[in-house]
């Protein structure tokens, strides 16, 4: 084979894993950020290095000298990786999450928009949240909304989960299926990639009140509202914070 052509042949063929590896790190955020430290630079640093060997060929210093060319950009360049991912990253990293209310939608048999269809006689609360992760690592969450009422009574309820138990047709399952066919909404546990946040709409079945006004009321009632995250293992509580009347 021609030595032009194997050169263009091994260049692209390194662009292609340098983009392909690249798409891959952005576009999976939640599940790099669950993998070991070692295991994130070495994917960054198998795209720069690639990228550096798609360059090779079209640098006339170098040519015929690859070991040389890799000695003085290819290795240099794991250095400002390891130091980042070992160092400077470990040292920003907080602890916990952060969570605020954006906003408050109530959709009802009246006001469903086509989103959820009339059949439902209690209204479907789906707030918009932002939840932020201060950690290293990705972190799940489970999302509780507790209402405490003037006597101390509490109501507690969960978020739609992305995968519900057993295979028969439920609540649940049904507004999922229904709300997952609109973009912005999320079923629990959440996801939060490491030092960033996401803000979604989850859904909470306010099964206990017969209507939107019913459940306004009985927030207007409460001496307390809050949404909670919880470890979806041990159910420990993570964070809480008040649920504001936008």
């Amino acid at each position: 084979m021609d030595t032009t052509l194997r050169k263009i042949i091994v260049s692209i063929s390194a662009l292609l894993v340098a983009v392909a590896m690249v798409i891959f790190i952005t576009q999976n955020p939640s599940r790099i950020g669950s993998e070991p430290l070692f295991i994130r630079a070495a994917l960054l640093s198998i795209a720069i290095v690639a990228a550096l060997i798609a360059a090779y060929p079209f640098n006339p210093l170098f040519s015929g000298k690859p070991g040389i060319y890799a000695a003085i950009f290819c290795i240099p360049t794991l250095i400002p990786v390891l130091a980042y991912y070992f160092i400077l990253l470990p040292n920003q990293a907080g602890s916990g999450l952060t969570g605020e209310q954006i906003s408050n939608e109530l959709i009802t048999d009246s006001s469903s928009n086509g989103i959820i269809e009339v059949g439902f006689s209690y209204p479907i609360y789906t707030p918009s949240l932002r939840v932020g992760n201060l950690e290293l690592f990705t972190k799940q969450v489970n999302v509780f909304l507790r209402m405490t009422d003037g006597d101390g009574e509490v109501v507690l309820f969960r978020a739609v989960r992305k995968r519900i138990p057993g295979s028969s047709l439920s609540v649940e399952s049904t507004v999922q299926g229904m709300l997952s066919e609109s973009a912005g909404y999320e079923f629990i546990p959440l996801e939060i990639p490491p030092a960033s946040s996401v803000t979604t709409r989850v859904a909470f079945i306010m099964s206990n009140v017969e209507s939107g006004s019913t459940f306004t009321d009985a927030l207007d009632r409460a001496s307390q509202a809050q949404f909670e995250l919880r470890d979806p293992e041990s159910g420990s509580l993570l964070l809480d914070f008040p649920l504001t009347r936008i």
